[in-house]
């Protein structure tokens, strides 16, 4: 056996994703391949999947800024004993960016956390937004090292691990699939809303009026994501501060769930406005989000942030930040089994899907990325806005505070009890919109995305367009309360015209690197944090 093509290494040729590089060779016959790197602290080895023929282009990824990696590549006879080596590659990895967001490290005990990455979005707050347009998506092992960076022009929105393990990301109406170099391999916009602009080349449409917030993957391989629609109603709410102000014709924007297939075809819509009460309105239903958007003199009554599907009934479950529930709802049939939420302000026949509370839960309000764990229970992260529904008293920013928490539904029985929680007046920090909570599947730990943490002056604010804000993540361990074995920070902490920053939410990627099994090097203790 004998290299026909001597190995080489070298840069991921998208440079969007700098943290990667692709190891290329080729044998005279069939091979097995391992990849060894070596730097200041890790030793990682990387496994060629399945033969390839003898001929190889292996993506690493997983790699730190700032960093020299020594390569061997050792290749196997897949039938016999012959084995090749060859070492003394080496790959420097760019430094970390002058323009990279301040993202800062406070803790991290290694040992304790969930094996693999966890991805997120770094984007300018509304007050920031006037900047040149800026997205990012990062991943940060268990050791808190950024570990795959991947800039863009604008701001990235939901992201989402896809059975293949690719990326799927939001933008404004379109939606993409990334491979972990970073190259795209899947792109879907939103008809309507790309009507007036030509979409990006081999870009799918889907006939949907927009997309925003959230998509995920179905079992069968579709996509299903929020969309939107606008319809006047003749007698809507005409304040959410006045009960006495009475109704008025206004123009109101309801979330749509559409399901389609990757070849764009729209396998079924779910109209909230058709579902749920559309002349019911919590605190933020008369907002005018959808106004900044090029939909003029709109109100935003429901504001879907999240979708969820439950395997277990083939269900979905999507989170109505301005209705301040979670509502369950049958995919087959279309209709809904529950709604998980305040009691305030619902009628009949809206009101016989409600869940009735066990002893000491306390309801979510204004929350983001709900999910269903491995368990079959239901968690979000309830950022609390106001506490209250109109046309009860508000809870003012210094007094409020946002929370984890986890749900467990009794759907035959109507019920539903609070099993666990995070966040309450003990670790209050009151993160005003964006934000996520999920549960890892190896260690039982909760990654929290605290994603809009504003204030004015030092004083929690609610206002994002007016404040100061930063976005917090931290990992916390199972049990009341747990204990937070992570925690890491973006804030612009600059005396003048400091930027504001935001994060959405947080995957999980348990294989990013590809195959990598990672270790120690001498030194660098396991209980040690970094």
């Amino acid at each position: 056996m004998e290299f026909t093509r001597v190995p080489a290494v070298i840069p991921n040729p998208n440079r969007q994703m700098p943290l990667a590089a692709i190891v290329e060779f080729a044998t005279d016959i069939p091979s097995h391949a391992v990849i060894r790197l070596v730097d200041d602290k890790y030793t990682r080895q990387i496994e060629s999947d399945s033969d390839s023929g003898g001929r190889y282009r292996i993506p690493v990824t997983g790699l730190r800024f700032g960093t020299v990696y020594d390569i061997a590549v050792t290749v196997e006879a897949v039938e016999g004993t012959e084995r090749l080596t060859a070492g003394s590659l080496t790959f420097a990895t760019p430094v970390l960016p002058k323009e990279f967001p301040p993202v800062k490290l406070r803790s991290c005990l290694p040992e304790r956390r969930e094996p693999g990455a966890m991805m997120f979005n770094v984007r300018y707050s509304p007050s920031s937004e006037h900047r040149p347009g800026f997205g990012l998506m990062i991943a940060v092992d268990k050791f808190g090292e950024i570990v795959w960076s991947y800039q863009l022009d604008e701001a990235a929105g939901d992201i989402r691990r896809l059975a293949n393990g690719n990326i799927l990301f939001m933008t404004d109406g379109r939606l993409r699939e990334i491979d972990l170099l970073g190259n795209t391999v899947g792109d879907w916009h939103a008809a309507e809303r790309w009507k007036d602009r030509r979409p990006p080349a081999g870009s799918v449409a889907v006939e949907t009026n927009m997309f925003h917030h959230a998509a995920i993957e179905l079992p069968s391989g579709n996509l299903a994501a929020c969309s939107m629609e606008i319809r006047d109603i003749d007698d809507f709410p005409a304040s959410d501060e006045d009960p006495e102000a009475g109704v008025a014709p206004a123009r109101v924007v309801g979330d749509v769930i559409v399901e389609f297939s990757r070849d764009g075809a729209v396998v079924n819509r779910y109209s909230l406005l058709d579902l749920l009460d559309p002349h019911r309105i919590c605190y933020g239903s008369l907002s005018r989000y959808w106004v900044s958007r090029g939909y003029p003199d709109t109100y935003d009554w429901s504001h879907t942030n999240s979708l969820a599907y439950d395997p277990a009934d083939d269900s979905f479950v999507a989170s109505l930040r301005h209705q301040d529930c979670l509502v369950k709802i049958d995919r087959s049939s279309g209709t809904v089994k529950w709604i998980l939420g305040s009691h305030a302000n619902w009628r009949a026949p809206w009101k016989d899907n409600l869940l009735t509370a066990g002893p000491g839960l306390e309801w979510q309000y204004h929350q983001h990325d709900c999910s269903v764990t491995g368990d079959g229970t239901v968690m979000c992260f309830d950022n609390g806005n106001h506490r209250a529904c109109p046309f009860d008293e508000k809870t003012a920013p210094p007094e409020n505070y946002s929370r984890a928490v986890e749900f467990a539904v009794d759907a035959p029985a109507g019920t539903v009890r609070q099993m666990w929680e995070w966040g309450q007046r003990d670790h209050d920090v009151f993160s005003t919109f964006q934000s996520g909570a999920c549960r890892l599947p190896a260690s039982g730990n909760t990654f929290i995305t605290y994603g809009g943490i504003c204030s004015v002056d030092g004083v929690p604010a609610e206002n994002p367009f007016t404040s100061h804000c930063m976005a917090r993540w931290i990992e916390v361990t199972p049990g009341t309360p747990g204990e937070m074995v992570f925690e890491m920070i973006v804030e612009d902490e600059s005396a003048e015209d400091p930027v504001a920053w935001s994060s959405f939410r947080a995957e999980h990627f348990p294989d990013l690197g590809a195959g990598v099994t990672l270790f120690q090097s001498p030194g660098r203790g396991e209980g040690a944090e970094s």
